[in-house]
């Protein structure tokens, strides 16, 4: 069993900042960030942390611990990043359920000032090793979601289509998800 910060830091680096949130924050909840160019060339991960000692349900009605993970651009890193980890955070303690794969969050309006980006969707991490997805630590076994940030067309689509519809076109497109400049992919009829 592995301390979830060791695994952390064994895939993404020594951690290199973080914040604790305000009075709205759930309790024990944080966002850190690493170092630049972590687990590549180009991105700055963020993470949050405590967030996998509330214990969330899923749909099937097991329980789950998880944490959430974003890569963004070192190059535009966004002043309201840990802003947007603790709301997520906050609404999945308030509701006390984890995020099944592929659920969408959102549209809601731009998640950062200047983008496209109006909504977020659940994936696994899949730029990371599959050793990285999960880690099994004394307390509980620990989920590590990436949030990739999608536009607002993305977003529909997934909702109508499924996010393994969405999923293909990505694989197709091979779009950066970690360009908050990117514009929607193209997307597709799906009968």
């Amino acid at each position: 069993m592995a301390d979830l910060v060791e695994h952390l830091e064994r895939f993404l680096g020594p951690i290199e900042g973080g914040t604790r949130g305000d009075d709205s924050v759930p309790a024990g909840v944080q966002v850190i960030r690493f170092g630049a160019d972590q687990p590549f060339t180009g991105v700055t991960t963020w993470a949050t942390l405590g967030l996998s000692h509330h214990h969330l349900a899923q749909s099937s009605g097991r329980g789950l611990h998880q944490e959430l993970v974003m890569h963004l651009p070192n190059a535009r890193q966004p002043a309201n990043t840990a802003g947007v980890l603790f709301q997520m955070a906050g609404g999945l303690v308030q509701r006390g359920q984890g995020l099944a794969h592929g659920e969408v969050i959102g549209p809601r309006g731009r998640l950062f000032a200047g983008t496209e980006l109006a909504a977020l969707v659940a994936s696994a991490p899949v730029y990371l090793p599959d050793s990285f997805a999960v880690c099994d630590t004394p307390a509980a076994r620990v989920v590590l979601t990436w949030l990739i940030p999608l536009t607002a067309p993305e977003a529909w689509f997934a909702i109508e289509h499924g996010w393994r519809a969405l999923e293909t076109i990505f694989v197709d497109q091979d779009p950066d998800l970690t360009d908050l400049g990117r514009t929607s992919v193209q997307l597709r009829d799906v009968t």
